[in-house]
């Protein structure tokens, strides 16, 4: 039997309407955001990114569209709803359950209009304390470059330009020519210039649980940073640091019922990033290193 809204009804009549992941699956998949390990593992849920710039968000989409303007589910956090998602390090999780239909969502009012993901932090137990480490390091490639003129290719393509417009011909420094026509020089690859090959991506997570009959606790503390591909040398990047505690003391308990409980779950995140333009058209650095001049060297006679 499964507990939705106000009422109950057969898990079997359930299926499909929600989803769980565990949070061993979650954290198994080695990746810098929950949501993003939650992309492979939760049907029915369409959850996309912006750009593969580090740090970026994502949207997530249960069931399609349900209102106009935002179409973001309700994520709640431990009981609290309104939270983030996205401040979690995945080793912080116990497990994920996404309701989709509007039964499951009816006790949350027209907020979970988009769905609801409610989300689990690790808990203490009962028993020693236990000290747990998850981390990784992996280094990240492009996987395809796009094929851009080089020099000489692009100096054709201009004459063509010139010839069918009926404008007068290029005057190419002499210098700049004849060391493209020989092959001695075959121009500048603005994108090649900016890729940062083997940027490296890192998490560390440091867990502790513990307690009594009567007394549990969880603590957390996570690092991860990861650097961006493409922008070399100013190359984007992201740094999160996330520090969780929780905790549940029972100061009167009578007839096998807990009478006076106390405790608290509290979160602490504090991210740092650097980005390039991804906007339109008009203001994209992706796009600028595309349709760069190849004509132009990347040093002057220096090496500057």
């Amino acid at each position: 039997v499964v507990v939705v809204g106000y009422g109950t009804m057969k898990k079997k009549l359930l299926t499909g309407a929600t989803v769980q992941i565990e949070g061993d699956d979650i954290q198994r998949l080695n990746t810098t955001t929950p949501l993003g390990a939650l992309q492979s593992q939760s049907p029915g849920v369409m959850i996309t990114q912006n750009s593969g710039m580090p740090g970026e968000d994502y949207k997530v989409t249960i069931r399609g569209l349900g209102t106009t303007g935002s179409s973001s589910p309700l994520y709640v956090i431990d009981g609290v709803a309104g939270g983030s998602i996205s401040s979690l390090n995945p080793a912080d999780i116990e497990s994920v359950d996404v309701l989709k239909d509007a039964a499951s969502a009816a006790i949350y009012g027209a907020r979970a209009a988009n769905g609801v993901i409610l989300v689990t932090t690790r808990q203490g137990r009962e028993g020693k304390a236990e000290l747990s480490y998850d981390g990784y390091v992996g280094w990240q490639k492009v996987a395809k470059k796009p094929e851009l003129l080089n020099a000489q290719q692009y100096i054709y393509v201009q004459n063509k330009i010139a010839e069918y417009e009926e404008s007068p011909a290029r005057d190419w420094p002499s210098y700049l020519y004849d060391s493209i026509q020989d092959g001695t020089w075959n121009g500048t690859n603005w994108f090649d210039e900016s890729v940062n090959d083997a940027a490296p991506v890192t998490s560390h997570a440091v867990n502790l649980t513990g307690g009594s009959d009567k007394s549990r606790f969880s603590l957390g503390f996570s690092y991860i940073s990861q650097d961006g591909i493409i922008g070399k040398p100013k190359k984007p990047e992201s740094q999160k640091y996330t520090f969780r505690v929780n905790s549940n003391h029972i100061l009167l308990k009578g007839n096998g019922f807990d009478i006076i409980k106390i405790g608290e779950n509290l979160s602490f995140n504090y991210n740092r990033r650097s980005s390039l333009a991804i906007n339109d058209w008009s203001y994209n650095d992706v796009r600028n290193l595309l349709v760069a001049n190849p004509l132009l060297p990347v040093f002057d006679q220096d090496g500057r």
